[in-house]
């Protein structure tokens, strides 16, 4: 089974979470490695535009993991409280958000496993998303609160929310962190 999979911008490497990460050279589709999280799978992928850095969520071992593309050795882990849903990446992998089971919103640079911030929602965080640069961060929750959640990466308290109907299965973040796009369980698609 395959959950996700990123593609670095111009297409020369795809990144992929299933029964471990694996990491993929496009153009000979020769797999250049993979990485056991031991259990539980990986859930979400995502990769910087160049394709240098991989960022991976370990399903139910709860961790964030930070790859370099040359090496399957985390460059980092980080434990969190519950299963991460979604990880993020700015395009030049400086920055990397994540949305956990465990309520929480997380903002990491690349140089270190310590988060920058973390947010407590109230509510498990399905989706997280990043602006191109990482200066704008996105998340949305359900089980509690149904919102949409909108960081600038220097603090974290939000910049704002937003309740919508029901659950928040899915943020999008434009490069440049002008629009957001939200898919809800209540059959709509919102536009901020």
């Amino acid at each position: 089974t395959v959950f996700s999979v990123a593609v670095s911008a111009f297409g020369k490497y795809i990144a992929a979470g299933g029964s471990k990460v694996y990491l993929i050279d496009k153009d000979s589709g020769t797999l250049l490695w993979n990485y056991s999280t031991v259990y539980g799978g990986v859930i979400s992928v995502a990769i910087s535009a160049d394709g240098e850095y991989i960022t991976a969520s370990g399903g139910s071992n709860n961790k964030i993991y930070l790859f370099d593309k040359d090496s399957n050795t985390p460059l980092w882990s980080y434990q969190t409280g519950s299963i991460v849903w979604s990880v993020a990446i700015s395009a030049d992998g400086e920055y990397i958000a994540a949305g956990s089971f465990d309520s929480y919103v997380y903002l990491f640079d690349n140089a270190s496993s310590t988060p920058l911030w973390s947010y407590e929602t109230g509510s498990i965080v399905y989706s997280v998303s990043i602006s191109a640069d990482g200066e704008y961060i996105t998340a949305g929750s359900y089980n509690n609160d149904n919102k949409v959640y909108f960081f600038d990466k220097d603090s974290s308290t939000p910049l704002w929310s937003y309740t919508t109907g029901d659950i928040v299965y899915s943020v999008a973040i434009s490069a440049d962190g002008e629009y957001i796009a939200v898919g809800s369980g209540d059959n709509k698609v919102y536009l901020f």
